[in-house]
């Protein structure tokens, strides 16, 4: 229900949120290592399998009735957007749909109170393969369409979102200078 107000929101505020996301869940868990670093750890978790389940159930789990289709020309869909400015929004949720995990796998893998880039990256990676494996399913069943530019957008999604253990990271290095 959550993903289908934000679907609706102007493009603009939907990518301003996007951006702003990241540097704002680093602060908040910047502040909560204070507290209890290992918090940070068990509260990403558990928010990090949920985002998951959410991902493998809007994009396997609920048809949406689109046709069967298999794009792999990377970028198609913003030749198709000049044509059909809703593609916009499509891109952006599929850049949104992958913010969740980002922000919170990274926290999740991390040891608590240990704070280390490495790991936003390690996050992007299992978002990149994720992502392939979703497509790999759509086509394998049938699933609407498969394409390139999904993997893209939720990779960026998913580095947006990886911004915020860089932020933390940067933080914890400050703090301890």
């Amino acid at each position: 229900m959550l993903f289908w107000y934000i679907y609706r929101l102007p493009l603009l505020e939907t990518a301003i949120g996007i951006v702003l996301i990241g540097p704002i869940w680093g602060l908040m868990m910047g502040l909560l290592a204070k507290a209890s670093p290992k918090a940070v750890r068990a509260l990403n978790a558990v928010l990090a399998l949920i985002a998951l389940a959410g991902i493998v159930y809007i994009t396997v789990l609920r048809p949406d009735g689109s046709k069967h289709e298999v794009i792999l020309m990377p970028l198609q869909s913003f030749a198709e957007a000049k044509e059909q400015r809703e593609m916009y929004r499509e891109l952006l949720m599929n850049v949104l749909l992958f913010v969740p995990l980002g922000l919170t796998l990274p926290f999740a893998l991390m040891p608590a109170g240990k704070a280390a880039p490495r790991f936003a990256l390690f996050a992007a990676l299992i978002a990149l393969a994720l992502s392939v494996a979703i497509e790999a399913v759509q086509y394998a069943f049938a699933l609407g369409r498969c394409e390139t530019d999904d993997v893209l957008s939720n990779v960026v999604g998913a580095a947006f979102g990886a911004s915020a253990c860089l932020i933390y990271c940067l933080l914890s290095k400050h703090r301890h200078e």
